[in-house]
């Protein structure tokens, strides 16, 4: 039988295992939310209830990540929210450490284009003046123009006043003014001269009549070697309500702005017979002398 100090220890032993608190379940595990103590088994139930344990407090098995879990570990206990530690495989988290570790991939550098923009220069715009007078038969003539030219259009404007002595044997000076004004298109323009078609308008003031009719022409200039000397040519007709030819032609010399020219002219006037039916006409030819201006 025995000792009763052998009785006290195990009675100690006893009450420290029954009074101890329920511990709380460790990381991954559910806690228990009522102890053992009071009788399991359901009201009515006359047979003895079977042991679980030894009555303790029923744990719950842990369930890997992607397993499923069997339907028998389910209770009516409050759960705690559970955080599952993701393992990766070694080579994919060496991969994503060489990737951190490797320098930043280099900029792509573009080949770079330059777009050059065409530079348009202005158009010259060339502006003479000039002043002609010539001998025409037992007359002479006084003359005017003016004339604007770019790269290959430009504009010439002519007046030429006319002073003949009356064929009726009188005193009187007969007067004609002559008027004109062509638009001129270069066929051929460079550095050495050019030559141009002209078309326009051409009036003549006569003492009995004015006559206004279309005037087709052309022109040419062209340097002499590398003097400072032009060749100059031009003629123009008019082939009604009047006949009229006027042509001419000379030299040209070039002296900064200043130009001086001479040459021949010859001048071909016809009234058809509008003025009292029977035709009149004149020819005309002398030298001629000029000066301008260029710029």
């Amino acid at each position: 039988m025995p000792s009763s100090k052998a009785l006290l220890c195990a009675a100690l032993a006893a009450s420290v295992l029954l009074g101890a608190p329920t511990a709380e379940a460790r990381f991954g595990k559910r806690s228990s939310s009522s102890g053992s103590k009071g009788s399991g088994g359901s009201r009515g139930d006359n047979g003895p209830r079977p042991s679980r344990d030894n009555d303790s407090p029923r744990t719950h098995r842990a369930t890997p990540i992607g397993v499923a879990r069997d339907d028998n570990d389910s209770d009516d206990a409050p759960r705690r929210r559970r955080r599952a530690v993701v393992r990766r495989p070694l080579t994919e988290v060496i991969v994503a450490g060489a990737i951190l570790a490797a320098p930043p991939p280099r900029p792509r550098v573009l080949p770079v284009t330059r777009v050059t923009r065409e530079r348009h220069e202005p158009v010259p715009l060339l502006v003479r003046l000039g002043v002609q007078g010539q001998r025409l038969g037992d007359g002479g003539a006084m003359g005017l123009f003016m004339a604007m030219e770019g790269r290959r259009l430009g504009l010439d404007t002519r007046v030429t006043g006319i002073a003949l002595p009356a064929d009726d044997g009188s005193d009187d000076v007969d007067r004609i003014t002559l008027l004109s004004a062509h638009a001129t298109a270069a066929l051929w323009a460079g550095p050495r001269g050019r030559m141009r078609l002209e078309a326009g308008v051409t009036s003549a003031h006569a003492p009995d009549i004015i006559f206004v009719g279309p005037s087709l022409g052309a022109s040419v200039e062209a340097c002499i070697g590398r003097s400072p000397v032009d060749l100059e040519a031009r003629v123009h007709a008019v082939p009604f309500p009047h006949r009229q030819v006027d042509a001419q032609a000379g030299l040209a010399v070039h002296l900064g702005t200043l130009n001086l020219r001479g040459g021949w002219r010859a001048l071909y006037l016809n009234d058809a017979g509008h003025v009292d039916g029977v035709v009149h006409e004149d020819a005309f030819g002398g030298p001629y002398l000029g000066v301008g201006l260029a710029f």
